[in-house]
């Protein structure tokens, strides 16, 4: 009899984890990605925002770690090939660890956003081998990739009309 009560209340308590991991998961999508008892690692370490870096990699793509300056301003993220990206602004990581990261998603793609526009206004006046080191790797990717989609019509105009001649 005691027994079947313990295993009613361990049910419960369950029930009531699940309940609470999943409205942490609903604020922050990207904890759908960890299991149950890497979310609890995070959450049960609020007070210490580094404890986020070894579940980085799950929750983003090839992002392996935050830069951290006074373990509470987050100021650049860094690939797994060690690439660093600063950020466009400093996040302070306080408060509940999925407002924060949240905050962290939304400057990565306000970072890429302006590293692309620099890249892409860089583009005529730089020379290529400084040009393609001297942004972010994704950046000049697509800045390179968006750069030549534009300028293949003229090139083939201009073809078009030399041929014609």
């Amino acid at each position: 009899e005691q027994l079947r009560e313990c295993t009613e209340s361990l049910d419960k308590v369950q029930k009531r984890l699940e309940d609470y991991l999943e409205t942490k998961r609903a604020t922050f999508p990207r904890f759908y990605f960890l299991s149950n008892d890497e979310l609890l690692s995070i959450l049960s370490d609020v007070r210490n925002p580094t404890a986020v870096q070894p579940h980085l990699q799950k929750c983003f793509d090839n992002i392996k770690e935050l830069e951290f300056k006074d373990d509470i301003i987050i100021t650049a993220m860094k690939s797994t090939e060690g690439e660093v990206v600063p950020f466009s602004e400093n996040i302070k990581a306080i408060g509940n660890v999925e407002s924060w990261l949240n905050d962290i998603e939304r400057m990565m793609r306000k970072t890429l956003y302006d590293a692309t526009k620099r890249t892409v206004e860089a583009y005529p006046t730089s020379v290529r081998n400084s040009w393609y080191f001297d942004f972010p790797a994704q950046c000049v990717s697509v800045s390179y990739t968006h750069l030549r989609a534009h300028e293949t019509p003229e090139h083939l105009v201009c073809r078009l009309l030399l041929e014609k001649k």
